[in-house]
């Protein structure tokens, strides 16, 4: 019996190992295929740059659940209400997710990530919002300056406010940039939880099988920024 049950954990390990190898080929590929596409129609127009890269990440969302049986429940108030998305960062994932399903989605995101070839020049020229974090304050200024910019042209921002990825289970605690921007923006902000990274792990090339539980919330804007970070902070971990 027992070694019956290993036999089936080492079958279920070469699945897992053989899916998650598949799903990076098929990754890199895509990139190679949608990437020039979309850089050479960006350099023409920023809305069909927006449409290729959309599609892409749609393509790899149906990889993914098709492929590695990697699905999501979403619950709570739909992303097309707010022009301010603040959510959880664990993994790739929801960043792909959210590029597909957000309308016109300005990330802010670090700098170097445009330096990679082909993917980091279509980051660049979706008008994404780089980070330089040698800059200190000097740069959240730009990035409150851009962040207001951007939702005058009725673009959706996209925010981690961690900062960097986090462990799936790990306690959420806000940077105080996102605070500044929305004291800036004095707009409602929808809140995203979600376990991606019980699946997805940032230290890990395997891509786990299961229903991603995604969770929203309104967040309405107040002066009290301990308020806000509360708010925030409690939706996350919960």
């Amino acid at each position: 019996m027992k070694q019956h049950s290993l036999l089936l954990i080492m079958i279920s390990s070469t699945f897992l190992i053989f899916k998650s190898f598949l799903f990076w080929i098929n990754l890199i590929l895509s990139v190679i295929l949608f990437g020039p596409i979309a850089f050479l129609l960006g350099i023409i127009s920023y809305k069909k740059c927006l449409i290729i890269s959309k599609c892409w990440c749609r393509y790899n969302l149906f990889f993914l659940e098709n492929v590695c049986s990697l699905t999501y429940e979403y619950s709570g108030p739909s992303l097309d209400e707010y022009k301010l998305v603040i959510s959880q960062h664990q993994s790739a994932w929801e960043t792909i997710f959210l590029a597909a399903h957000v309308n016109n989605p300005i990330f802010i995101l670090k700098k170097e990530l445009l330096m990679i070839p082909i993917f980091g020049w279509c980051l660049y020229l979706l008008d994404n919002i780089s980070i330089d974090r040698s800059d200190g304050a000097s740069s959240l200024k730009k990035i409150m300056n851009s962040c207001n910019h951007h939702i005058e042209k009725n673009n959706s921002l996209i925010i981690f406010p961690e900062g960097t990825r986090m462990p799936f289970g790990s306690k959420t605690q806000i940077k105080k940039g996102v605070l500044k921007i929305l004291e800036s923006l004095k707009i409602d902000s929808l809140l995203l939880h979600h376990d991606a990274g019980k699946y997805w792990q940032k230290s890990s090339y395997l891509i786990k099988p299961g229903i991603i539980k995604i969770c929203t919330l309104s967040l309405n804007y107040k002066a009290d920024s301990d308020k806000l970070r509360n708010n925030i902070e409690n939706h996350f971990n919960m």
